[in-house]
């Protein structure tokens, strides 16, 4: 097995033509961690622990027999009760005595400089990692890793390529950023030499302002899409595009790529690949799909290839983007080497991800949909979908903009067009607004504005409980309704007390 030591040098030799910032950055990630040895870490503390990503990197440890502890402010269930279960010590504030005894310190994304753990963990000389450093030291050295990446569908392609792999007997590994249905987990550790992640473009570390997905040094890439996002970080497409290259630069020549034909951008990011690159799309590429028809709760669509034949699915996934998800899945499984009545199983069998057109409620003529939708492209294209599945229902399209590039003016003007497919729109105001800078905030009047010449009924709300107080009081319980709730956020807990008062509502109709 090579040494770990090995991608210190290989990502310097990759990034030669780069900032003197990022070949600091990967100088310094070997000297943070050379005084660690990696047998004598027994206990490891995770500073900021309760996002998604990080709770699942503390399972794992826990699952590998480490000690695990984490801290972290305003923790909530699900990820606090699940740290909780698997035994993992937590603390409900950020304090230097947290670190008592600790061997490895792994620290969010979410931390910034000022944090009293990390001033402490950098005053006290103790071994510290970001998540995407421990992912590979840990866990991802020695596996085959295939990165699924990409501004939308990274979470369900790679959730559902690790389905397939699991289905058909591999018994691969994988992390995605989402719960698993069929796995009822955001992790698995199995004992097949595959390895299968979400690999997000987000930077690290306050200490290693690149992204994740640099570190875990795949051999094979999956790109669904490529998007303007994270307007926190960066500039514009072009600096994103930058970082999609330096990662295509790190796939080896006997590796693969599988790409999405639709976006002209990701043809430009594989132009100068190394290794087999493959496309997927509509139409010209060497995976196509189509859909046929909606068969009472599923979507009929085939998948067609030249050289690796043809698949008829069925799949509860609905609308072209979780097609394209699907067709990329069924390109890299059929490239590495599964059987396509063994993809057409995994596919048909996977129940797909929390927060992605998940049902949380459906009673008489309602029906509620939790979407992660975010992205202007994204909301268009939920709302897209359930127009073309249940035609002429009327649409509630609630909608928090929760990211760092949501309560930003970025998608000021483009945002309005995405809910042309909604017959009413509600719109909340976004939390922390007061932390982005005055001329760079979202507009919430201008936006209500524009999205009433495209959709007459908006509005705007402050608190959860002003908008199910509107929708109970307007809704026509005699027609069928959808009601999708997107956001990447908590959206204040409206979740819960919108089924609470519609199970009221019409119980005492």
């Amino acid at each position: 097995m090579r040494k770990h030591e090995d991608i210190f040098s290989e990502l310097a030799a990759a990034y030669s033509h780069s900032s003197r910032v990022v070949r600091n950055i990967l100088r310094g990630w070997r000297t943070k961690i050379s005084n660690a040895s990696f047998k004598q870490i027994k206990k490891i503390h995770f500073t900021g622990i309760c996002g998604i990503a990080m709770g699942s990197l503390a399972g794992m440890f826990r699952d590998r027999g480490y000690e695990v502890s984490g801290s972290d402010e305003n923790m909530y269930p699900p990820m606090s009760s699940i740290l909780e279960d698997s035994g993992i010590e937590l603390f409900y504030s950020f304090k230097e005595e947290n670190l008592k005894d600790t061997d490895l310190v792994i620290i969010g994304n979410s931390i910034s400089r000022g944090n009293s753990e990390a001033e402490y963990v950098l005053n006290n000389n103790i071994p510290y990692m970001s998540m995407a450093q421990a992912l590979y030291r840990f866990f991802l050295a020695g596996k085959e890793v295939i990165s699924v990446s990409g501004t939308h569908g990274k979470s369900t392609t790679t959730a559902l390529l690790a389905h397939i792999f699991e289905t058909a007997g591999m018994n691969p590994s994988f992390f995605v950023g989402a719960f698993a249905k069929n796995f009822s987990s955001n992790y698995k550790l199995g004992r097949g030499d595959i390895f299968i992640i979400e690999g997000d473009e987000y930077d690290s570390a306050f200490f290693e302002k690149i992204p994740k997905f640099i570190f875990y040094r795949p051999k094979h890439l999956v790109l669904t899409s490529l998007e303007f996002d994270h307007a926190d970080i960066f500039s514009d497409l072009n600096e994103i595009s930058l970082w999609f290259k330096r990662l295509v630069n790190l796939i080896p020549s006997g590796g693969n790529i599988i790409y999405s034909s639709d976006y002209r951008s990701l043809q430009n990011v594989i132009a100068d690949a190394f290794c087999k690159t493959c496309s997927f799309g509509r139409s010209g590429s060497d995976f196509t799909y189509s859909f046929s028809a909606y068969r009472e709760e599923l979507a009929a669509m085939r998948v067609d290839s030249s050289y690796y034949g043809s698949v008829e699915i069925k799949s509860p996934l609905m609308g072209d983007y979780n097609y394209s998800n699907i067709t990329a899945a069924v390109a890299a499984a059929s490239l590495l080497g599964i059987e396509m009545e063994e993809i057409k199983n995994g596919v048909e069998s996977f129940l797909g991800l929390s927060r992605r057109q998940e049902i949380i409620y459906r009673r008489e003529n309602i029906t509620i949909y939790e979407d992660f939708a975010h992205h202007p492209t994204s909301i268009d294209s939920i709302l897209r979908s359930i127009r073309e599945r249940y035609g002429s229902v009327k649409i509630w399209a609630l909608y928090e903009p929760g990211s760092a590039t949501g309560r930003r003016n970025t998608f000021q003007d483009r945002l309005p067009r995405s809910f042309n497919n909604a017959d009413y729109v509600i719109i909340k105001d976004p939390v922390k607004l007061e932390k982005i800078p005055e001329s760079e905030r979202i507009d919430m009047v201008k936006l209500t504005d524009d999205i009433k010449k495209i959709v007459p009924f908006v509005k705007n709300f402050v608190h959860t409980g002003e908008i199910t107080g509107y929708i109970l009081e307007n809704i026509n319980l005699y027609e069928n309704n959808i009601i999708i709730i997107m956001s990447n956020s908590s959206f204040g807990g409206i979740y819960d007390k919108i089924k609470d008062a519609f199970d009221s509502k019409l119980d005492n109709r």
